[in-house]
């Protein structure tokens, strides 16, 4: 309950967080870069993705680009392979401080077959992702933002338009290219990216006198033509500072809509606080001083339900063995992602640092391995077991072994559909050689430390013969509860859960890290609260075995956030979508990847709602004197 303070805290500073953190420090690599005049800016391909179909592909494994002779390609961190990120080189030619009107950059022969995958991208919505000095390439848009009119830039520009009614594809073949800078000592500065793409119907090899009055190129039909690929390049001078340069990437229109996350999640949390604080608290109070005072035990005995299970509420867990390496493992996937927030709010994550979150996230989890081991040797040997060597070993593989399974399942479709989102099998070799050398040793040694310490010293005796538990009430029952006890904490990230599936799914950043601690936080308060009140209801109606009850509740708002990622598929991801945009491998990829995503986001909140409901269980039954 203390951290309810905190949140109050937070949110007092979550407008300087959340506007400033664009602007943080930058590690050495991520430092600014000079160019002089005329000199040669280097212009990087990466990928194209589109806001409705889950699949991305690298820009050259394009069959209507134009491809040059020799690529070369940049070394990629764990992150950016992940994300699917294919950075390499291309022949566009950019000096700084030179405008270049138009030039053509090659004609390319389409087959019938590439001229209908052509128009198959168009119809599907694909952007086109290029990088200048770190920045992705970006359409402007205007907003209004206090009064005045705001440029802010969403990432990527369309790879062509789509008409609904005519059902024609019109491909993009000719970019201009806004590139704007800022004078320094030294030179110029990058500060922005931005690229307008148009659509002319050219194969003469060379660019078209009047680029308004040209038709159209269209794509999709099934027969060979010849595209002729040009560009134009403008320099702008902008008041924009370097340090600043991402805010227009990172600016959102959304402010207001997350603060209403915030004061609706805070009303939940202060109802619920209530309900635990005032009348859950009075209750035990009350029991208790009456189950202490001789003339009224008799009495309570007969008519009341958690003070009898003192016997046997702290049995060891059916399952302990699988239990105790879950739990260890939900504590280093909780700690990796709180390790993982603190390091992008100090700005070391920073949007220049290309697949920094994920590279920071993989890293942290392998070094939280000695802190899973830890605490799963702890819990393992408080329920009497003996083997810790075996209780390490299940810790270290049983998460990450289902993981890889099922990303290797899934990376053999994408492989088939020859996806950037398909992990190489140098990446998949690396992860496993980072789990074997780095996760494991850990795990090993942090289960071995969490034997040796004494098991956790419980209250009350456990008797020889378990007492039978009763016929549950219906909202007791496993189903119900589950469902009953998951509601609470799903209605306090819902709203936020938009902007991440965004991020996610629609490529739109989100840097908001302020609103996200803050809907952290009262997410945890909530999971642990609504989990002590289901934990104590199941006790009251004589049922002992709340250990993995006490998981299940904490985790059940997954179910929840599961169907929320099937509403945002076919409300968001499908929607206006043609037919040619469905298929079965980027549907599987959507889905497996919401999976995996609730599945966890489970280990995070059911650890939380164990660990609350033991604390809970431990200090009520402190409260009673056994004779």
């Amino acid at each position: 309950m203390r951290g309810l303070s905190f949140v109050a805290a937070l949110c007092a500073c979550a407008g300087t967080t959340t506007t400033s953190i664009a602007s943080a420090f930058y590690i050495p690599s991520m430092g600014p870069q000079t160019f002089s005049s005329g000199e040669k800016v280097p212009l990087s391909v990466n990928r194209v993705f589109s806001e409705h179909v889950a699949l991305p592909f690298a820009y050259y494994d394009l069959p209507f680009v134009c491809k040059p002779t020799t690529v070369h390609r940049p070394w990629l961190n764990i992150g950016e392979v992940l994300r699917g990120d294919r950075i390499a080189s291309s022949d566009y030619e950019l000096l700084m401080g030179v405008n270049t009107t138009c030039k053509a950059l090659c004609t390319t022969q389409l087959t019938a077959s590439a001229n209908v995958d052509a128009g198959n991208f168009v119809a599907q919505d694909y952007l086109v992702e290029w990088i200048v000095d770190k920045l992705p390439g970006a359409t402007v848009r205007q907003r209004q933002h206090k009064g005045a009119r705001e440029k802010t830039y969403e990432t990527g520009f369309r790879i062509g338009d789509y008409d609904k009614v005519s059902g024609r594809a019109y491909l993009n073949n000719h970019v201009a290219m806004d590139i704007l800078y800022e004078r320094s000592s030294g030179g110029r500065r990058i500060v922005g990216f931005e690229v307008r793409p148009r659509s002319i119907d050219n194969a003469s090899g060379d660019c078209v006198p009047d680029l308004d009055a040209a038709p159209r190129l269209v794509v999709g039909e099934n027969k060979p033509i010849a595209i002729t690929y040009s560009y134009s390049v403008n320099w702008v001078e902008d008041s924009v500072r370097w340090s600043h340069r991402w805010d227009r990437y990172l600016s959102t229109a959304d402010a207001q809509v997350h603060w209403y996350a915030i004061f609706n999640s805070a009303i939940i949390i202060v109802l619920l606080s209530g309900v635990v604080g005032v009348i859950l608290m009075r209750m035990l109070n009350r029991d208790a001083t009456m189950f202490n005072e001789e003339e009224f035990r008799d009495d309570i005995e007969e008519t009341s339900g958690w003070k009898l299970l003192h016997g046997d509420v702290f049995r060891a867990p059916t399952a302990g063995g699988l239990l105790a390496p879950l739990l260890g493992t939900t504590v280093q996937v909780m700690y990796t992602f709180m390790a993982t927030i603190a390091l992008a709010i100090l700005g070391i994550l920073s949007p220049s640092y290309r697949g920094g979150l994920l590279t920071t996230g993989i890293v942290v989890f392998l070094l939280m391995g000695c802190v899973a081991g830890y605490y799963s040797g702890h819990l393992y040997r408080t329920w009497g077991g003996a083997n810790w060597f075996k209780n390490a070993l299940m810790t270290a593989t049983l998460v990450p072994v289902a993981l890889l399974t099922v990303e290797l399942v899934l990376n053999m479709f994408l492989w088939y559909r020859a996806s950037s989102a398909a992990m190489p099998l140098s990446t998949i070799v690396l992860l496993f050689v980072l789990w074997l050398s780095i996760e494991l040793p850990l795990t090993l040694a942090g289960g071995w430390l969490g034997f040796r310490r004494p098991p956790y010293s419980e209250p009350v005796r456990t008797n020889a013969i378990p007492r039978p538990i009763p016929p549950q009430p219906t909202v007791l029952r496993p189903l119900p509860s589950v469902f009953l006890a998951g509601a609470l904490p799903f209605a306090v990230i819902f709203i936020e859960l938009f902007f991440v599936f965004k991020s996610i799914w629609q490529d739109a950043f989100y840097y908001e890290y302020g609103f996200t601690i803050i809907v952290g936080l009262i997410l945890a308060l909530t999971v642990c609260e609504s989990t002590v009140i289901m934990v104590w209801l199941s006790l009251n109606s004589g049922n002992h075995r709340w250990w993995w009850r006490a998981f299940a509740y904490g985790a059940s708002s997954s179910v929840y956030l599961f169907a929320y990622s099937v509403v945002f598929y076919f409300t968001r991801l499908r929607a206006g979508m043609p037919a040619v945009a469905g298929g079965f491998v980027p549907t599987l990829s959507f889905f497996v990847h919401s999976l995996l995503i609730s599945a966890a986001y489970a280990l995070c909140t059911g650890s939380m709602g164990f660990f609350a409901a033991y604390f809970f269980v431990r200090r009520i039954y402190r409260m009673v004197k056994l004779s």
